[in-house]
């Protein structure tokens, strides 16, 4: 058996969870991160295509202010107002800084990142690497932070955990064998991603989803009502 000891708990080794770890990090906390696939090769973020979203003002002046506002209409009351104004007021920056660590933004001729136009905004907003990679090279950029970082222990593979309140936490590995660890001063963050489940299309494409069972004949029209957004399946 493997001890740790840990000050932070990071389940999910996406773009999210690597991030955490490395703010964790940096913050002088120690961060122990975990994933159930190989840490940073899992999750929605290395799927990801296409293009990100910021107010960079690389090619039209811009303000988070206005990628806000074009970020809740284009939301149509389904946004969390609170939650989408730190995505936009703090974009700009995480974009310079993964810029800083050598993502790979395009750019222009003049130096400057390219930003081309995506549904839902106003002027031309959105970054890329290119058009099929954006998400693997910010993968892994953010791989190569996580390995940097001495506060960070990472264990991929977990197929399942635990947490207890005494601050002791299990999993076991898809290998068979199994990994344990101590933890003190938990604070446990769930990275756990499924952010694309919500729609029925992202755009790595169609999710995968269980084959609908054969329908029944119906003597008379169902009076059933589709069931609240929050209860649906993916």
């Amino acid at each position: 058996m493997t001890h740790f000891s840990t000050d932070v708990l990071i389940v999910g080794a996406g773009g999210a969870g690597m991030y955490a770890a490395v703010a964790a990090a940096r913050g002088g906390a120690r961060a122990l991160l975990v994933d159930k696939s190989m840490i940073g090769r899992g999750g929605a973020t290395i799927m990801a295509q296409m293009t990100v979203a910021v107010a960079a003002g690389e090619e039209e002046a811009d303000h988070w202010t206005h990628h806000l506002a074009d970020t809740l209409t284009a939301g149509r009351g389904l946004c969390n107002e609170r939650l989408a104004a730190i995505l936009c007021e703090e974009a700009p920056e995480r974009i310079r800084e993964m810029d800083g660590w050598k993502v790979g933004w395009a750019r222009g001729g003049n130096g400057r990142m390219r930003q081309v136009m995506a549904p839902g905004h106003q002027i031309p907003r959105c970054v890329y690497v290119d058009f099929l990679n954006t998400g693997p090279a910010v993968a892994m950029t953010l791989r190569t932070q996580v390995a940097r970082a001495d506060e960070v222990t990472r264990i991929g593979g977990v197929t399942h955990h635990r947490v207890l309140s005494g601050g002791a936490a299990g999993g076991g590995g898809g290998g068979g064998g199994a990994a344990h660890a101590m933890l003190s001063r938990i604070e446990p963050a769930n990275s756990t991603g499924s952010c694309g489940m919500m729609h029925m299309r992202t755009a790595p494409g169609p999710l995968p989803r269980t084959p609908a069972r054969p329908k029944r004949a119906r003597s008379r029209p169902s009076t059933r009502t589709a069931p609240p957004l929050s209860t649906r399946r993916p």
